[in-house]
């Protein structure tokens, strides 16, 4: 459900996962929805200090409690706070059933305190797994407001190419909006065609025709969305991936957030495409990828 009404952060005591808590308990703290931070303990850790009697559970749960205290705004939102022995995947698609989570929110680069940015980390993982939606939160992403909101979020970015699974996500995108008190821009990327110079002519034709029919589709999608807020609709010609990533880079007076659809685990192709995962690499904002229901 977006909002939501329970949002699970996943923390490993990295930068980055810091980032994601931040995020997610300022959307808690907006919406109203309880908070819980998980992680993960390594089995092999938990073994070599169980065979040595170090009480590793209350040595975690400190260092867990001083880590959410040490996050603005994470100790106002007052999460309760779940540790797990298991891989981090596991223990986040798990905690997240067990809490019926509407939304995981974890940080993009990986969860692992490595450089890798999605592609092998726990946050592929997760996003490959997780049977709810995913808010990906890029290391360097920071709230401009200075209260314990999100109120300087917007607008919501919603990508449509006509899937049933995209426009679920831009339903999701208006109820987003509508929590946060912004806009939603749906915004379908007309791919270019490489051709040779003495085809461009023919090819601009083509395009032109396409941005056409995607506008009209676009105010045909626009007609069934819930009036929840402003909808705006824009057609864009180019990579794919790099305008999505444009399109929801930080702007001077608002932090704006793209929202993606995908289908559910255990569905063909439910994993994330190749176009969703360019697009976590290169976004600067921060990347809801919405399950589709």
């Amino acid at each position: 459900m977006i909002p939501p009404r329970t949002i699970l952060a996943a923390v490993d005591f990295s930068e980055p996962s810091r980032t994601a808590l931040a995020a997610a308990a300022r959307l808690a703290l907006h919406t109203g929805a309880a908070l819980h931070v998980v992680f993960a303990e390594h089995p092999l850790l938990a073994e070599a200090a169980r065979q040595a009697h170090i009480d590793l559970a209350a040595d975690t749960a400190a260092e867990l409690d001083g880590f959410i205290a040490a996050t603005m705004p994470a100790a106002s939102a007052a999460p309760a706070r779940h540790v797990a022995t298991g891989s981090p995947v596991d223990v986040i698609v798990t905690t997240a059933g067990e809490l019926k989570a509407d939304l995981i929110v974890v940080g993009s680069h990986g969860m692992s305190g490595t450089a890798r940015l999605v592609f092998g980390s726990t946050t592929e993982g997760v996003l490959r797994r997780a049977p709810v939606p995913i808010l990906v939160t890029p290391a360097a992403w920071s709230a401009n407001c200075t209260a314990n909101d999100l109120l300087d979020t917007g607008p919501i970015v919603a990508a449509i190419d006509f899937s049933p699974e995209s426009i679920a996500a831009a339903h999701a995108a208006c109820g987003l909006a509508s929590a946060l008190g912004t806009t939603v821009t749906l915004l379908h990327v007309v791919a270019a065609i490489a051709v040779p110079g003495r085809y461009q002519p023919h090819a601009d034709v083509l395009l032109r025709d396409r941005e056409t029919e995607a506008r009209s589709q676009l105010e045909s999608v626009r007609q069934t969305l819930p009036r929840l807020a402003r909808v705006i609709t824009v057609v864009k010609t180019g990579d794919v991936p790099a305008e999505l990533a444009a399109a929801a880079e930080d702007s001077t007076c608002a932090r704006q957030m793209l929202v993606l659809g995908r289908r559910p685990p255990g569905q063909r192709d439910g994993a994330p495409g190749a176009t969703a995962y360019r697009v976590l690499m290169l976004s600067q904002s921060p990347v809801l990828v919405h399950v589709a229901g």
